[in-house]
């Protein structure tokens, strides 16, 4: 990370993610102070600033009215709970039918599922730029492969192999919510 006059620089700009998503696709979460929030402050400027996309096959938590919690406790509370080094974790999104959600202590960006009647969760991505980076990577190859199907499975290496560089996380699980994501997208479901 650097900053320059109290501006970090992210390796994916604000304008990058509204090229991908357009400018109704992008959610920004205010920055706040408050006692229960916990979320570092690059993490916090992030969200802020470059914001998270919101679309058909990433959903955001946006919600921002009181009552729309992003605290994993309460999403899981119906379902026995959460294991202790949960608790305060913060729904981000859903993605591939999976939640994720943020340790604000780390910044790391789990994937949290349901088997058997408890919670299990893997780390997906570092943090939460991570996350974005690959959301948007993924979001110019769907576009590009909705002219054609030629090269797919070379494009999905290519991107496999971009978001990799930048973050081993997303496709480190053979049965990560990335691996299933890229090869519905070589069977041509996506």
């Amino acid at each position: 990370m650097s900053e320059t006059s109290g501006i970090m620089n992210f390796a994916v700009t604000p304008d990058a993610v509204r090229a991908a998503f357009g400018l109704a696709g992008v959610v920004h979460f205010p920055r706040y102070d408050a006692v229960r929030n916990h979320v570092d402050d690059r993490t916090a400027h992030f969200l802020s600033c470059v914001g998270l996309p919101d679309c058909e096959w990433f959903m955001s938590k946006s919600g921002l009215r009181e009552a729309d919690s992003v605290d994993l406790t309460e999403w899981y509370r119906d379902k026995g709970g959460v294991p202790d080094e949960c608790r305060d974790w913060l729904v981000l999104g859903l993605f591939a039918e999976t939640t994720l959600a943020l340790a604000p202590g780390s910044g790391t960006v789990h994937s949290i599922g349901d088997t058997e009647g408890r919670l299990v969760y893997a780390p997906i991505h570092r943090d939460v730029e991570s996350l974005v980076y690959a959301l948007t990577k993924f979001e110019i190859l769907r576009r590009q492969l909705s002219g054609g199907s030629e090269g797919v499975e070379a494009r999905v290496d290519s991107l496999r192999a971009e978001i990799t560089g930048f973050d081993p996380l997303p496709f480190a699980d053979g049965e990560s919510q990335w691996n299933l994501a890229v090869e519905e997208v070589i069977d041509g479901i996506w």
